[in-house]
C-alpha cells in the first residue's frame, strides 16, 4: 500500500509538472514515450511472439495519428483508414501464404484494436493542451476526474463495498466503490471551478461542467472494467510492471481510453462554445 501511495503521488506531481510548467515539446515527447510502451504492453498481452516489424509499424501507426489529431480531425479520419486499408492488405497478403484464415483474422482484428484503444488513450492529451485560455485546466480536471474517482473507488470499495460491479471481470470492484467515484468526481470538480474560477463563474457553465462530470466519471470506470476484460481475456493480472504498486501504464491510464476524446469534445464543442 504505502509503495502504490509514493508511486501515485510521485507520478501525478510529473504530470502536473509537465502540464503547467514543462514546454509543449515536453509534453509531446512524454506522451509519445507512453504511447509507445503502451502499445508494447498490449503487444505483450496478445502475442505471445514479439515481432519487431508488427511492434514498430502499430507503434508508428498510433505517432502518426497522434500528430495528425493535433492538426486536423478530417486528416485524422483519412489517416485512419489509410491504415486500416494497410492492415486488411497486410493480413490479405498473408492468408495468401498459406497462414491460417481463422489466425489472420484474430491477428488483423487485435492489431486494429491495439491501435485504436491506445490512440483513445492518448489522442487528446496533447490537443487539451492547445486550447486557448483554460485548456491546461481542464486537462488538469480530466486527470482528478479519472485518478482521484479510481482512488475513492478503491478506498471506499475495500472498506464498505458489498455488492460487486462485475464480479466476473473484476471481484474486487463494487457498486459502493463505483458511486464513491463519481460522488468524489462531482466534488473534486466543484473545488476545480472554485480555484480556476475566482469570483463570479457564470450559472449556465456551471450546470453544464457538473452534469458532464458523472458521464465522465461513469466512462472512466467502463474503460477500467474494459481493460480488466483485455487482461483476463488472456489470464493476466497486469498489463506489466511500469509503476510499482499499480502494475503497467494501461493499468494506471486504462480509464482515459472512453473519457478523454468524450471530455475533448464536450469542451470544445459545448462548453467553450457556448
Amino acid at each position: 500500500m504505502k509503495t502504490r501511495i509514493i508511486a501515485g503521488v510521485s507520478a501525478a506531481l510529473v504530470v502536473i509538472g509537465i502540464i503547467y510548467w514543462a514546454p509543449l515539446e515536453v509534453a509531446m515527447v512524454a506522451v509519445a514515450v507512453c504511447s509507445v510502451l503502451s502499445y508494447l504492453e498490449f503487444d505483450k498481452l496478445f502475442f505471445q511472439a514479439p515481432k519487431l516489424t508488427r511492434q514498430a509499424g502499430l507503434s508508428a501507426m498510433v505517432l502518426m495519428t497522434l500528430l495528425s489529431l493535433r492538426q486536423s480531425l478530417e486528416w485524422s479520419f483519412v489517416l485512419f483508414g489509410c491504415f486500416y486499408v494497410l492492415l486488411a492488405i497486410i493480413h490479405v497478403v498473408r492468408s495468401s501464404l498459406n497462414q491460417s484464415m481463422q489466425e489472420v483474422v484474430q491477428h488483423f482484428s487485435t492489431e486494429l484494436m491495439g491501435y485504436v484503444y491506445v490512440t483513445g488513450l492518448f489522442g487528446f492529451v496533447v490537443p487539451f493542451l492547445e486550447i486557448p485560455g483554460h485548456g491546461k485546466d481542464y486537462l488538469l480536471l480530466l486527470f482528478l476526474i479519472v485518478f482521484i474517482g479510481d482512488s475513492a473507488a478503491y478506498f471506499v470499495g475495500m472498506k464498505w463495498g458489498r455488492r460487486p460491479l462485475a464480479s466476473k471481470v473484476s471481484p474486487k470492484k463494487t457498486i459502493e466503490g463505483a458511486v464513491a467515484a463519481v460522488v468524489a468526481s462531482v466534488a473534486v470538480t466543484g473545488v476545480w471551478m472554485g480555484w480556476i474560477y475566482e469570483g463570479v463563474v457564470d450559472q449556465s457553465f456551471v450546470l453544464r461542467l457538473i452534469l458532464v462530470t458523472p458521464v465522465i466519471s461513469v466512462l472512466a470506470q467502463l474503460g477500467d472494467l474494459f481493460e480488466s476484460v483485455l487482461k483476463r481475456s488472456q489470464g493476466q493480472k497486469d498489463s506489466g510492471v511500469f509503476l510499482p504498486g499499480h502494475g503497467g501504464i494501461l493499468d494506471r491510464v486504462d480509464g482515459l481510453a472512453f473519457s478523454t476524446p468524450v471530455f475533448y469534445f464536450y469542451v470544445t464543442r459545448v462548453l467553450e462554445k457556448l
